[in-house]
């Protein structure tokens, strides 16, 4: 028998190719990591079935959860983990692996979780949420990990915890619904009052869609209205209501269109009514934003930068607020107006508040006349001017519309836009650097700029006036006024945005009042 000749060059050849492939898969799966479903980390559960007074349209869990004859419709929905969020790496438990470098495998723990609810009429009725975690090993330089028994990959581990959360998320629905119904069968469902207490304590808020349908049902014949109006509060009531029902109860609490109608048999008038309307959108938000605040910063918001946390809440309330009248639809504003409710109050019972000037007119009184008829668009602009120079801010056009004596004597003067900044700038400068000598380093241009701001816009105030003829000029010669910068926009906009003379007015109402220009500029 011949046998090849394996010289040594050979032999060491063919050992170093081995040596090689076999560094080459070391490094392939260096850096490595397995997973394995840590079991303990939540209960172990077993789903079982139960009646419930639901029904939910996914099967997997109908399966368990099942429905009663003409249950209700619920939204169930579960959200898996789509990774793993957290990671736990012992030190001293690793010391080992540090030493080895990795030889024998880094060992941690990921963690995340799984989240389900049951949701009817934008109600959330049932949250639950399950935590779990996955053992892991890594190898830096070695694949050590993938001798690991029981480990499998990332995803894999995942989706196992996935559908054992799915589990016992099915397991708490069960046994929060079996206890839920025991407390709605010792509850007597014929009693109204016995039966909207069980609803409103939050005790069976499962049951809330069959227990809400079963008190609609127990209302009388005659007067169904009234009845339901004692028990709209409740989540979801109104919404299972008919539509010509529905409109009655919708809307703030006082200006609901069955409060509405009863206030009129009352004897208060459309005027009064109508000015509620108005002014509930600029107070249902105020009410937002002070609510707002007061949740984020209590006692501390008035010792904070007002208008800072204004801004803030603002900002957040634009983001989730639900206008006065939010679900009162045209269909429900028909059924209003068929129901003798007057069209000019349900015209102002909509989601779309009034404009800034529409609100500044029914602060001011009514919205009438001496006859009893509404005012016309002209004469409700008129009522935001005082007919006097007995208001705050004194109206760069008399009463016969053309401007006033002291707008005239400023213009002559030059009192441009820049003309009082521009005099007293040099002065507030001057001021303004003599106190930083008395200012730490680094913070002299902050303080030295508001200074020469602060002083500049004063400045420019007082020759404003002074080029106007002085303060009693300007009063004496005044024969209307305002109570607020607001009105005083609204009105001068409105009613001589389109004149010849309007950005003299302007100009001269702004260099005697420096807060003016912004006002106006946010004035629509």
């Amino acid at each position: 028998m011949t046998y090849p000749n394996r010289s040594p060059r050979h032999v060491i050849a063919r050992s170093w190719r081995a040596v090689v492939a076999l560094a080459a898969v070391t490094f392939w799966l260096s850096g490595c990591s397995v997973y394995q479903f840590d079991q303990d980390s939540m209960p172990v559960a077993t789903p079982y079935q139960v009646t419930a007074p639901f029904h939910v349209d996914d099967a997997s869990v109908a399966e368990w959860v099942m429905p009663e004859s003409d249950a209700p419709r619920v939204q169930y929905s579960q959200t898996p983990a789509p990774v793993w969020y957290g990671y736990e790496e012992p030190f001293l438990a690793n010391l080992p692996a540090i030493v080895t470098l990795s030889l024998i495998p880094i060992h941690g723990r990921s963690t995340a979780f799984s989240s389900a609810g049951v949701v009817w009429q934008e109600q959330v009725l049932w949250r639950h949420q399950v935590d779990f975690a996955a053992k892991t090993w890594t190898g830096m330089f070695f694949p050590t990990p993938f001798l690991i028994p029981g480990t499998s990959g990332e995803a894999e581990a995942l989706n196992e915890a996935n559908e054992a959360a799915q589990r016992v998320h099915l397991t708490a629905l069960a046994d929060q619904t079996r206890a839920q119904n025991e407390r709605y069968a010792a509850t007597d469902t014929g009693n109204p009052e016995a039966l909207a207490q069980l609803l409103r304590s939050g005790d069976a808020p499962l049951l809330l869609p069959k227990g809400t349908a079963q008190l609609i049902a127990l209302a009388p014949p005659q007067d169904s209205l009234e009845f339901h109006a004692q028990y709209a509060d409740l989540p979801g009531y109104v919404g299972l209501l008919p539509e010509a029902q529905q409109a009655w109860l919708i809307g703030p609490d006082g200006l609901k269109g069955l409060q509405l109608k009863s206030a009129l048999a009352d004897g208060e008038s459309v005027d009064d009514l109508t000015r509620k309307l108005i002014l509930a959108h600029p107070e249902h938000r105020e009410k937002a934003i002070t609510e707002f605040v007061n949740e984020r910063w209590g006692n501390a918001a008035p010792h904070a930068n007002n208008a800072v946390i204004r801004s803030i809440a603002e900002a957040a309330i634009g983001a989730y607020y639900t206008p006065v009248f939010a679900g009162l639809t045209d269909g429900h504003r028909q059924a209003l107006v068929e129901g003798g409710l007057p069209d000019e109050l349900v015209s102002y019972m909509t989601e779309q508040a009034p404009s800034n000037e529409m609100i500044a007119i029914a602060r001011t009184g009514s919205l009438t006349g001496a006859d009893g008829n509404p005012l016309t668009e002209e004469e409700l602009l008129e009522r935001l001017v005082r007919k006097d120079n007995a208001g705050q801010f004194m109206s760069p056009y008399t009463s016969d519309g053309v401007l006033a004596e002291w707008v005239n004597m400023a213009t002559n003067a030059n009192m441009g836009a820049t003309a009082g900044s521009a005099a007293m700038g040099m002065a507030g400068a001057y001021v303004g650097n003599k106190v930083l000598d008395f200012v730490p380093f680094g913070l002299g241009g902050l303080v030295g700029g508001a200074i020469t701001s602060e002083l500049g816009e004063e400045g420019g105030r007082d020759a404003a006036i002074s080029a106007s003829g002085g303060w009693e000029a300007i009063q004496s010669a005044s024969d209307q006024s305002f109570d607020s910068l607001t009105n005083m926009a609204q009105y001068l906009k409105r009613k001589y945005g389109n004149s010849a003379t309007y950005s003299d007015a302007i100009t001269a109402a702004s260099q005697i009042y420096p807060e003016f220009s912004s006002v106006l500029a946010s004035t629509n």
